[in-house]
């Protein structure tokens, strides 16, 4: 070992606070799993500048689970809802008070009324605790809605207090022109904790950057909340502090040994007030929808027939399943429909027709239509299912190709 290498692995031990030994194992640890041959003094010098990266991963994990603010925690997610704009709604419903009554929307302080003065400044109207205000404002928000030629609408924050009874700092505020949320649902333990079932919340950036696979170990930071089970993103933190336990070297300190655990008893265990056999949807449909709290369905099947062409407005695909032990009888009345399950884009269908897999969404139900369109008094449809997370129990069958868009040449 060439002596430059020898006095930086001295240091780099310091830094681990470790033995000189110790470091100098996994250095030839390192060398030897790219096949480096550490006789050749420049290859030292490759090994040592992999062994500089992994001694940075270490410091700065240590880094990062020091530092106060926050948790580590490991474990795995059986779910991820779409990011949505929690605005969009909030905004159409705005504009549609406001188209309804434009003075009833003041009133009620959910808007502010902007117009472009003659002399080309921007004049704001806004009621703020039943006081009529106006003044010039250097700027339109990012926010503001065109109703007119010069003249715009400001959705703006209506809330005065909390129920904690802490003041709304941001009462009578125009609100955001958008604001991504995502919740995923994730099975694992704080550090030094008990394993349990979490909703992780993320927003913004975060919901919109969000992108980890389900049913698959991984590290965690984020601000735990125990007493409503949640985990809140931490901005430049918890996005960057995700990681498999199947890629970590087994010496990082967030590496723990998973060999021995099962995921579908882990499931078992923290979802079991969510299980529901599909056979029984409607009727688990009718009681988790008069429930307060998380809707959400677990149950298994039979994947039967699958279309993952993304729908044109939804972007979803379809795969349909059925239960696992179906026993229907002979006649054609007898054999229920396979249930619809509808699969976001950002879950990945790595199976094919006949996989058994166990499903985690939403249970979803429609009025039937006439003719018309108009909807029929006390007929619904059956039950679909909206998919955050599926795991393969037996992966079968080859994978349905998208359909590509275009002209069909199927005639020729």
């Amino acid at each position: 070992m060439i002596e430059r290498v020898e006095k930086e692995l001295n240091s780099l031990a310091t830094r681990l606070s470790i033995e000189v030994g110790e470091m100098n194992e996994k250095y030839t640890e390192i060398g030897s799993s790219n096949n480096l041959d550490l006789e050749d003094e420049r290859q030292q010098l490759v090994a040592l500048t992999l062994t500089r990266n992994y001694v940075r991963g270490r410091l700065a994990s240590n880094r990062t689970a020091s530092s106060g603010f926050g948790n580590a925690g490991t474990g795995f997610f059986i779910g991820i809802e779409p990011a949505r704009d929690v605005m969009e709604w909030k905004r159409k419903n705005v504009l549609s008070k406001y188209n309804g009554d434009s003075s009833q929307a003041l009133k009620d302080e959910l808007i502010a009324e902007v117009s472009l003065t003659e002399g080309g400044a921007y004049e704001k109207t806004q009621v703020k605790n039943g006081e009529w205000d106006t003044r010039v404002i250097p700027q339109l928000p990012a926010s503001a809605m065109e109703v007119g030629e010069g003249h715009w609408i400001v959705p703006v924050d209506p809330v005065k207090s909390w129920a904690s009874g802490d003041t709304n700092k941001n009462y009578g505020k125009p609100l955001p022109k958008e604001e991504f949320k995502l919740r995923a649902h994730f099975i694992g333990m704080k550090e030094d904790g008990d394993m349990q079932l979490w909703s992780v919340q993320l927003k913004n950036e975060q919901a919109k950057n969000f992108s980890v696979e389900t049913f698959r170990w991984t590290t965690i930071y984020g601000l735990f909340n125990e007493e409503r089970n949640a985990i809140y993103g931490i901005r430049n933190k918890t996005l960057s502090s995700m990681n498999y336990l199947d890629v970590l070297d087994e010496e990082d300190p967030r590496w723990i040994d998973v060999s021995d655990e099962s995921m579908e008893d882990i499931l078992a265990e923290h979802m079991a007030e969510y299980v529901a056999d599909m056979i029984e949807l409607d009727s688990y449909h009718d009681l988790i929808s008069q429930q307060q709290g998380l809707r959400l369905v677990v149950t298994d099947g039979i994947v039967t027939s699958m279309n993952l062409t993304p729908n044109e407005r939804s972007g979803n695909r379809v795969i349909w399943a059925e239960p696992v032990d179906a026993n229907y009888g002979f006649d054609e009345d007898d054999i229920p429909e396979s249930t619809p399950i509808w699969v976001p884009s950002h879950i990945d269908i790595n199976f094919g027709v006949g996989s058994d897999v166990i499903m985690i969404g939403r249970t979803n139900q429609t009025q039937k239509k006439d003719e018309d369109g108009m909807p029929i008094d006390g007929e619904y449809n059956p039950v679909t299912i909206n998919l955050y997370g599926v795991y393969a129990r037996s992966a079968t069958g080859v994978v349905v190709e998208e359909e590509a868009e275009g002209e069909s040449m199927e005639f020729w």
